[in-house]
């Protein structure tokens, strides 16, 4: 009897929680909807956002939604602020801060929102195309290894150093180059250089020219200091008595290196 009274008591039990349980659920997922269309403008991304310098900044705009819970965003007019003086654009070429102001008008009252962007330098310099560079172990003595070595950054100047591991021994050697801003962000890069034979004369009666070896390499020398030159072999002889000679290595239109022997 008493098992039978239990069965009662908790069906009546489920009578009176599981309407209630429904009412409950739904209140809540009716909030959760009223919450979420409530009327008002909701900020599409960051109410602070970062832009790096050079950037392009994209507009997410602003979100609207009336009494009815309809999206009427295309109804919000956006404007920027510069120093509260407004402005066009966002300007990403340069370091500044703006504001954004979100507006739209609804049966008769004014809504705002705003955010922040700020466009900052957290990157290092760009550094243009570093070619491969070839010099004579005559070269390598005085040679500057920051030469031909160009980045820019968008705050403006850079320094540039590389390091000097290269000696007049032949060879290939990976010149690492630091580019730094104003900032202090830095980027990296290296370089090649090669480091070859150089041109070497011997005078003997007649003027020998040895040119070092090169697949690509065109061999030329001049007698009257430049002006024009002359397609030679890597080991060309000249009868001349009294002057200079230029002799040059060339790799495509590249001039690669040159030395000058004086003749008395």
């Amino acid at each position: 009897m008493n098992s039978y009274k239990n069965i009662y008591l908790l069906f009546f039990f489920f009578l009176i929680i599981f309407p209630f349980n429904n009412i409950y659920a739904k209140e809540k997922t009716d909030n959760f909807q009223t919450i979420k269309k409530e009327k008002g403008i909701y900020i599409n991304g960051d109410y602070v956002t970062y832009i790096n310098v050079g950037s392009k900044y994209e507009e997410l705009n602003a979100t609207f939604y009336d009494d009815s819970g309809n999206d009427i965003s295309d109804e919000i007019i956006v404007s920027y602020y510069r120093n509260k003086v407004q402005v066009f654009d966002i300007d990403t070429r340069f370091m500044d801060e703006y504001l954004v102001k979100y507006e739209i008008e609804y049966e008769g009252r004014l809504y705002k929102a705003y955010k922040v962007v700020i466009i900052s330098d957290t990157k290092g310099p760009i550094f243009d195309k570093i070619e491969t560079k070839k010099i004579s172990s005559l070269e390598a003595v005085t040679y500057d290894v920051n030469e031909g070595v160009k980045a820019h950054d968008y705050s403006g100047g850079v320094s540039i150093n590389c390091e000097n591991a290269i000696s007049t021994n032949t060879g290939n050697y990976v010149v690492k180059c630091e580019a730094k801003d104003k900032y202090n962000n830095k980027s990296v890069k290296n370089r090649l250089i090669k480091v070859i034979e150089p041109i070497k004369f011997t005078f003997d009666k007649d003027l020998t020219i040895y040119f070092p070896s090169g697949d690509n390499y065109t061999y030329k020398y001049s007698l009257d200091g430049g002006l024009t030159f002359n397609l030679c072999s890597k080991e060309e002889i000249i009868k001349i008595n009294k002057g200079s000679v230029i002799g040059a290595v060339f790799e495509g239109d590249d001039l690669i290196m040159s030395n000058t022997y004086l003749v008395n």
